[in-house]
């Protein structure tokens, strides 16, 4: 058997990101981890915060945090235990899926010289 909130049933405990950026051989990261040259897809775990990386030689490295926001499809929860299950330890605690990232695109360059 397994527990599942709403925020988790709905809208999954994970994100699809996308990440471009409009300076040609540029390595893009998430959190050090490579995920691609130019642009790339990644998913985030909504449980976990992210940093974006764009590198590239002879440039200066730019970094972005990812913001999240609550998601309200988890106060559904109230409906079928008052949210003590459903919403503090499965969306909650367990999954992170109480939270959403706010973007799910990203562009991002690293300052080169002109």
């Amino acid at each position: 058997m397994s527990l599942s909130g709403c925020a988790a049933m709905f809208h999954g405990s994970t994100q699809q990101v996308s990440v471009r950026s409009n300076v040609p051989g540029t390595e893009i990261y998430a959190n050090e981890a490579y995920i691609g040259k130019d642009n790339g897809v990644t998913t985030f775990q909504k449980n976990k915060n992210y940093t974006l990386t764009a590198r590239k030689a002879g440039c200066s490295d730019v970094s972005v945090p990812t913001s999240k926001s609550f998601d309200a499809i988890t106060l559904l929860g109230v409906l079928i235990d008052f949210g003590l299950v459903s919403v503090l330890l499965i969306d909650g605690a367990a999954t992170g899926a109480w939270q959403q990232f706010d973007q799910t695109s990203y562009v991002i360059d690293p300052r080169c010289p002109q």
